[in-house]
C-alpha cells in the first residue's frame, strides 16, 4: 500500500502535537512495509528527500505570511492571509502535483490550518482515496479552537460560518474521517459535517517512557501546571483557585511559556508559593510534582499532558470539558471540576491535600487509559480504516 500524508508542517519542524503524531504514524507504517510519503509546507523551497524511511515532499508555502509570523503581523494582514490561504489554488496545485508524483492509494490529510480545502477535490480527482484526521476545529472555526473572548463558543460567529461553509463544500469529498476524541467528532457533527461520512474515533498514539519508581517525598504538597500560558488553558482559573487555598502546606510549579511574556500571570500569583519555570522537559517536570492540574476552559481535542502524567503515575485534576473530561473521567468523576470554576477547583485541591500523598491513586489506576493510547493501537486502527476505504 502507498500512503501519502499531507500536513501543514512536518518534523523536524514542529508547531504542535499533530505533527508529532503524523511522523509517528508515518514512520511506524514504514516498518510495516508500506511505501509512505509526507507532503507539507516549508518556508523556503526545499528538495524532496527521505526522513526515517518516509519520502518527504516539501512544498514552498504560497501563503502571504509564514505561520509562525502571523501573530506579529498587523490585523489586516492576518485577515488577508487567512482569506488568501482558503482560496490558494496555487498551493492546492502544488499538493496535487505531489499526489501525482507519489501515486498513493491513500492520501491521509491532517492539520489543514495552513492548507487550502481544494486539496480534497484534487485528491478525489486523482483517483486516490482520502482519510482526514480531525486534530482540531479548523473546519468549523476560523481560529480552529472554538474559543473566543475568554470562553468556549457554543455557537459559531459569522466569520466561522462563512469560512466553514467554504471548507464544507470540499470536505464532502473526503472518504473517511478519524477524530482524535469523541468530543471533536461530536462538535463537527453538531454543525452538520460528516453526518453520512464513514467516521471513527482514533485516539492519538503516545510514545510514553516507562514510569519510574516514584520516590517518597515529604514536605509541601506540590501541584503542577504544564502547557502554554494562554487563557484557554485555564491558568487564570488555577491561580484564582490557589488564592482560596491555605497559606501554607502547598506549592504550585508552572511549566510553560506565554507568547507575550508571563508578567500578567506572575502578577496574579504575587505573594503565593508559585514558581514559573518556563519551558521544561515534561518527563523531568512530572517526576517533581504530586499532582497535575489541567484546568482548560476550551474543548481540548486531545489531552497529551494528561497521558504523559498518567504514564509517570501522576494523578490529574481536570476540567469536565472536551477530551480532558474523557481521559480524566476514566479514573473517576471526583477528579473532574467544572471549567472556569475556581471555587470548585480549590475545593478539590484542598480535599487532595487533606488526604495527603497516601490518598493518591496508585500508578496501576491509569493502566486502562494508557492501554488505549499506544502507538500500536493507533496504527492498527488506521490500518483497519484504510482497508474499509479501499474496499
Amino acid at each position: 500500500m502507498r500512503i501519502l500524508h499531507v500536513s501543514s508542517v512536518y518534523p523536524p519542524h514542529v508547531v504542535g502535537g499533530a505533527e508529532k503524531v503524523v511522523a509517528m504514524l508515518a514512520e511506524a507504517q514504514v516498518t510495516r512495509g508500506y511505501q509512505v510519503g509526507a507532503a507539507y509546507l516549508s518556508r523556503e523551497a526545499q528538495a524532496p528527500g527521505e526522513r526515517h524511511g518516509v519520502t518527504v515532499l516539501p512544498q514552498r508555502s504560497r501563503n502571504l505570511v509564514w505561520m509562525e509570523e502571523v501573530f506579529a503581523a498587523p490585523r489586516a494582514m492576518r485577515t488577508a492571509n487567512k482569506l488568501g490561504q482558503m482560496v490558494n489554488y496555487r498551493g492546492a496545485a502544488d499538493v496535487a502535483r505531489a499526489v501525482a508524483q507519489f501515486r498513493p492509494d491513500i492520501v491521509h490529510t491532517h492539520s489543514m490550518v495552513e492548507l487550502p480545502p481544494m486539496i480534497w477535490s484534487a485528491i478525489a480527482d486523482s483517483g486516490a482515496r482520502s482519510v482526514h484526521t480531525l486534530h482540531d476545529y479548523d473546519l468549523i472555526c476560523s481560529r480552529a479552537s472554538m474559543f473566543r473572548g475568554g470562553r468556549s463558543c457554543e455557537e459559531r460567529h459569522a466569520s466561522c460560518r462563512i469560512t466553514g461553509a467554504w471548507k464544507a463544500r470540499f470536505a464532502k469529498r473526503i472518504d473517511a474521517v478519524a477524530a482524535v476524541s469523541q468530543p471533536v467528532l461530536d462538535e463537527h457533527r453538531r454543525f452538520g459535517l460528516f453526518q453520512e461520512t464513514r467516521a471513527r474515533v482514533i485516539w492519538n498514539g503516545v510514545d510514553v517512557p516507562p514510569a519510574r519508581q516514584r520516590s517518597d517525598r515529604t514536605g509541601d504538597f506540590i501541584f503542577g501546571f504544564l502547557g502554554r500560558l494562554v487563557p484557554e488553558k485555564g491558568i487564570e482559573t488555577l491561580l484564582a483557585a490557589c488564592r482560596l487555598l491555605p497559606e501554607t502546606g502547598w506549592r504550585l510549579r508552572v511549566a510553560g511559556r506565554a507568547q507575550e511574556g508571563d508578567a500578567a500571570y506572575r502578577a496574579l500569583a504575587e505573594g503565593m508559593p508559585v514558581e514559573f519555570l518556563g519551558f521544561t522537559d515534561p518527563e523531568a517536570f512530572l517526576r517533581e510534582i504530586d499532582l497535575l492540574v489541567v484546568p482548560s476552559i476550551w474543548r481540548e481535542p486531545f489531552g497529551l499532558t494528561v497521558v504523559e502524567a498518567f504514564a509517570q503515575g501522576v494523578p490529574v485534576i481536570g476540567s469536565r470539558l472536551g477530551a480532558i473530561g474523557d481521559l480524566v473521567g476514566a479514573i473517576g468523576e471526583e477528579w473532574l471540576v467544572p471549567p472556569g470554576d475556581a471555587e470548585a477547583l480549590a475545593a478539590r485541591m484542598r480535599t487532595v491535600m487533606e488526604a495527603g500523598r497516601a490518598g493518591l491513586p496508585p500508578a496501576t489506576a491509569f493502566d486502562a487509559v494508557l492501554s488505549v493510547v499506544t502507538p500500536q493501537r493507533m496504527l492498527d486502527a488506521y490500518d483497519a480504516l484504510y482497508a474499509e476505504v479501499l474496499a
